[in-house]
């Protein structure tokens, strides 16, 4: 398993993305990409506050809790964990999110708003996620899930794929998958020279 993150302020964004990989094992780990929401306050304390909370979250309790509930718990707690924060700051705060645990040939994943999950098996390219967002028209669009601190509907999505030895699975905030190819994401070399108008980050496992 080799393991890769990026993460840049754009050039007219400051950066309110928030990432973490953690290697339990050798064949085990857990990927979270956090993005601050935009009109919202502390965006990236939020983003910051979710990542650590739901990877402290995963790693306590990843031997007592099956993996679906696994995540969906920590989504809870990461939420819960927001609103006292929004409480004690008298502020709104929010960030969508994405997870990817990855134990031996198996990914299991979940997400709420528009962080990304893709698997490349060489030059086939596949989505995972959906993204929870409502067009709101004159460009504008929300997000119509998210960790804000206002609780989490129970249908929490998650999904679990059989992976192969050399795919790539790559998590990416917007702002990285907005300014680049599909066809170009898997190699990711040439692209952290490249200047982003908006925040970007990815974190990239090769499998």
């Amino acid at each position: 398993m080799k393991i890769d993150s990026f993460s840049i302020e754009g050039i007219h964004y400051s950066n309110e993305d928030s990432l973490s990989v953690h290697q339990l094992t050798p064949n085990k780990a857990v990927a979270v990409l956090a993005d601050g929401m935009g009109g919202l306050t502390f965006g990236k304390e939020a983003a910051d506050l979710i990542v650590s909370t739901i990877t402290a979250f995963i790693c306590e309790h990843v031997e007592r809790l099956p993996i679906q509930k696994l995540l969906g718990k920590a989504l809870e707690y990461a939420d819960e964990t927001i609103c006292q924060k929004s409480m004690e700051t008298h502020s709104k705060m929010g960030a969508a999110v994405a997870i990817a645990f990855i134990v031996g040939n198996n990914i299991h994943y979940t997400w709420l708003g528009n962080v990304r999950i893709y698997l490349f098996n060489h030059d086939k390219a596949e989505q995972l996620t959906t993204d929870h967002i409502l067009d709101a028209g004159y460009g504008k669009y929300l997000l119509t899930r998210c960790i804000k601190g206002a609780g989490l509907r129970t249908d929490i999505p998650y999904q679990c794929r059989e992976v192969n030895t050399g795919n790539v699975l790559l998590l990416c905030t917007d702002g990285f998958y907005k300014q680049t190819e599909v066809n170009q994401m898997s190699d990711t070399t040439s692209l952290v020279n490249k200047e982003y108008e908006d925040d970007a980050s990815f974190i990239k496992i090769v499998l």
